[in-house]
C-alpha cells in the first residue's frame, strides 16, 4: 500500500507514490496513451510524466498559496517533496520523451523554487502576475532616494577594508530590508499594487547593497 501525502492548495492535491499532483479540474490527454485526465504531473492510467500546463504559475507548481507571506519553510518542504518525485534521475529507465519531459519539468520546478524563495524575487513575480514589470530606468524613484543610495555605496567603498564598518553597514541594511519586506507584505495585503511596486523598486537597490556588502565580507574573510 503506497503511502499518501495530501497537500491541499485550492484545487491542488499532491499524492506521493501514485497518481500525483492534481492541479485543476481541466481535462487533457496523456501524450503516451491518449487517456483523458485532469491536469496532473502523471497520467492516471499509464503513470507517464506529463508536460505542465502553460498557464500554471510558480505558486501552483510548488503547491503553496499565492501569497507574498508564504512561509519559506513551506516552499522548501514542498520543493524537496517534488524533487524526490520529479528529478530526472528517477526517469533513467524511461523513454527519451519522458526523460526530456522530466528535465523540463524539473527545470521549471527549480526556477519556481528559486523565484519564490526570496522576498524580492517573489514580490517581482507577483507583480508579473498583475502584468506589471519594474522599469529599469532610475526616473521611477525620487532624486533624494537615489542620492541616499549613491552616498551609501560611496561610504561602503570608503570603508571596504574595515571589517567593523562593513558589519555595521550589513546590520543596518538588513534592518532596512526587513522593514521593506513588512511594508511590501502590507501593500499586497491591502491590494495596493502601486505601493507594492514602489517598495519593490526600493528593495532592489537595497538588495544590491546587500550583495555588495556580502562581496566585501568574503574578501575580508568574514565567516557567515
Amino acid at each position: 500500500m503506497h503511502a499518501r501525502l495530501f497537500l491541499k492548495h485550492k484545487n491542488i492535491l499532491i499524492f506521493q507514490k501514485g497518481n500525483i499532483l492534481h492541479f485543476s479540474d481541466c481535462f487533457s490527454k496523456c501524450w503516451k496513451c491518449n487517456y483523458p485526465h485532469k491536469s496532473n504531473f502523471f497520467c492516471s492510467k499509464c503513470n507517464a510524466l506529463q508536460k505542465l500546463p502553460k498557464d500554471l504559475n510558480y505558486f501552483d507548481i510548488i503547491g503553496v498559496s499565492k501569497d507574498f507571506d508564504v512561509p519559506v519553510t513551506d516552499i522548501q518542504k514542498k520543493y524537496r517533496q517534488l524533487q524526490s518525485l520529479l528529478h530526472p534521475d528517477k526517469f533513467g529507465q524511461k523513454s527519451e520523451v519522458e526523460k526530456e519531459i522530466s528535465r523540463n519539468v524539473s527545470s521549471l520546478v527549480n526556477k519556481a523554487y528559486t523565484t519564490l524563495l526570496h522576498p524580492l524575487d517573489r514580490g517581482l513575480y507577483m507583480l508579473k502576475l498583475y502584468n506589471i514589470c519594474i522599469p529599469e530606468e532610475k526616473t521611477s524613484l525620487d532624486h533624494e532616494f537615489l542620492m541616499k543610495i549613491m552616498e551609501k555605496n560611496e561610504e561602503i567603498e570608503k570603508y571596504s577594508e574595515n571589517v567593523e564598518k562593513i558589519l555595521e553597514f550589513t546590520k543596518e541594511n538588513r534592518i532596512t530590508l526587513v522593514r521593506l519586506t513588512k511594508q511590501i507584505s502590507q501593500a499586497f495585503h491591502n491590494k495596493d499594487i502601486d505601493q507594492a511596486t514602489k517598495l519593490l523598486i526600493k528593495m532592489k537597490y537595497y538588495v544590491n547593497v546587500d550583495n555588495k556588502l556580502k562581496n566585501f565580507r568574503q574578501i575580508l574573510g568574514v565567516i557567515e
